[in-house]
């Protein structure tokens, strides 16, 4: 049985590794988050029956600005992003679980801060986009075995507005919209794995992958196209000794995403790729129900082009586990 293991890890492991390295076709790009849909996505709910449902809220702020990887002084514009997520998690079989995600997103962007009397305050807000993922568990985690391996896929889908206009009538670009008004599809995979047998300190590894589609933005024949995204979570989990109730994850996060193009053409400041560093705090505030605290420091980026990007991100999470008949209930980890 352990050899079977350390092959089915292998492969695992192997297949990663390329997802990593593989250039995202040209076409999300953007510095300026929507709602973190990929992100954001937790274990999902393990065991027949049961339903995890988690209410995330994210606030981005937008305010660095850089041109590849040097940073260029901003003193003129000022972003944010705000994002609320409802999780849905229901396990199907023991080994299956499907998932829907949905959003609600505020965007601000303030510009003319260097000049007096000149300030101009765009925002907008609506419904955002959702997910639906199926996840399935190749390789279930138990006493005997340390090693967990899942893979899933699914779509992202345009519920989202993307035809605001501005105070003058007219629409807004569509970095400032809720939504992308277009359909993506997804896969997704994760590998964890225990230090030791039954050990409370473990590491994983989660793949996420979204091929974006095009959505028609003035008139008919105008389309345009999201970059597609890559993320990569490299995480570190364990638990407090002198508290029984809180335990972490340490992630370090790589993004990509390829250049937005309209009607075919690529367009300029559009892209990138981006290391970032997320502390997470668990804190399990009964046996059914969990917070989780969350932050996000980046260490390295090097974008396509003078672009705006994070500078910091705070979030919150609330999860429930609604009808388990088992004691399974699985934190939002990465």
């Amino acid at each position: 049985m352990y050899r079977k293991n350390a092959l089915l890890v292998s492969v695992f492991l192997i297949a990663s590794l390329s997802l990593i390295f593989i250039r995202p076709a040209e076409a999300q790009t953007c510095s300026c988050a929507g709602a973190p849909l990929l992100g954001a996505q937790s274990s999902g709910a393990e065991g027949r029956g049961n339903l995890l449902i988690g209410v995330t809220y994210e606030f981005n702020q937008i305010t660095d600005l850089f041109s590849g990887s040097t940073e260029i002084t901003n003193d003129s514009a000022d972003r944010n992003t705000q994002s609320t997520l409802l999780e849905i998690n229901y396990g199907i079989t023991d080994r299956l679980s499907a998932t829907g995600t949905f959003s609600f997103v505020r965007k601000e962007r303030s510009s003319g801060l260097s000049t007096p009397g000149s300030t101009q305050t765009a925002s907008t807000s609506g419904i955002g986009d959702g997910l639906f993922l199926f996840r399935y568990t190749v390789l279930p985690q138990t006493l005997w075995n340390r090693y967990r391996i899942a893979v899933g896929g699914g779509a992202k889908v345009p519920l989202g507005s993307t035809s605001i206009n501005n105070p003058n009538g007219r629409r807004f670009n569509a970095d400032m919209q809720p939504g992308t008004g277009a359909w993506d599809g997804v896969i997704w995979s994760s590998l964890g794995m225990n230090f030791l047998p039954a050990s409370a300190t473990s590491l994983s590894l989660t793949n996420s992958f979204r091929a974006t589609g095009s959505n028609e933005r003035f008139v008919e024949g105008d389309d345009y196209q999201f970059g597609n995204e890559l993320i990569s979570i490299l995480g570190l989990s364990g638990s407090f000794s002198f508290a029984d109730r809180l335990s972490y994850t340490l992630n370090l996060r790589y993004r990509s995403t390829s250049s937005d193009e309209r009607n075919d053409v690529t367009q300029p400041n559009t892209g990138g790729k981006w290391v970032t560093l997320i502390p997470d705090l668990y804190i399990s505030t009964s046996d059914r129900t969990s917070l989780k605290l969350s932050g996000q420091v980046p260490l390295y980026q090097d974008l396509n082009g003078l672009q705006p990007t994070t500078s910091y991100a705070l979030s919150a999470s609330f999860f429930i586990n609604i009808n388990s008949t088992e004691n399974r209930f699985n934190h939002a980890k990465r």
